[in-house]
């Protein structure tokens, strides 16, 4: 699809550091240019005027339009995901369950609440053009199925350690995010504020929920 690697540390074949920053420049101007405008509306010219540099080098780098805005979701993701490695390496060095899926908690929520989150999800969300269903399976695998790997990884390796009891960690991943982000990610699609408190208390309350249930001994 595009010659540009997952990795935006690594160097693609043939780019010179010039080159490097230069794909770095439209990979930011693309960004802002569709959150603004949306991915049907976003006009590679626009995106290169800010960008600066010519059509060709744009074409060359990344195919297409959609080409680039893939890029761009895999620069972005992994951009978010180089802080939820930072909370696995914590599991790993011996954090009990409550304090791993704390962090977890936190960090989901600072992501998905950003504005650069919450401006992604309204895109794709609102998109109707004729990439839509690309875009949308794009979206998930960079974002929802990825975090939720992580996770259910995890939580895997609790199970097998015997330290926890869990059917489906796929599935508990899921549940444990849906929890953490209740309506909150609505609400700040709406524009409406979201309090620290109200977030540690949701967090709180969903590692209550997960880890011990809510039936009253």
């Amino acid at each position: 699809m595009n010659n540009v690697q997952s990795d935006e540390n690594a160097r693609p074949c043939g780019l010179t550091p010039k080159g490097l920053e230069r794909q770095r420049r439209i990979l930011d101007a693309a960004r802002e240019v569709f959150l603004e405008q949306g991915y049907d509306n976003a006009s590679i010219n626009d995106i290169m005027c800010r960008a600066g540099g010519s059509l060709s080098t744009l074409y060359r780098l990344f195919g297409s339009k959609l080409g680039l805005f893939e890029a761009m979701m895999m620069q972005t993701s992994n951009r978010v995901f180089a802080a939820f490695e930072a909370v696995e390496c914590a599991a790993k060095r011996g954090d009990s369950p409550e304090q791993a899926l704390k962090r977890y908690g936190h960090l989901l929520l600072e992501r998905v609440l950003s504005p650069e989150a919450i401006g992604l999800y309204r895109l794709v969300s609102m998109d109707c053009s004729s990439e839509r269903e690309h875009i949308q399976s794009l979206f998930y695998a960079q974002g929802p199925k990825r975090i939720n790997e992580k996770l259910s990884a995890y939580l895997q390796r609790q199970v097998e350690q015997g330290i926890m009891n869990i059917r489906d960690t796929e599935t508990a991943a899921f549940q444990f995010m849906e929890m953490v982000k209740g309506n909150f990610q609505l609400r700040a699609l709406m524009g409406v504020s979201i309090s620290k408190e109200e977030q540690d208390r949701a967090v709180d309350q969903a590692i209550e929920l997960f880890l011990y249930g809510a039936m009253a001994c």
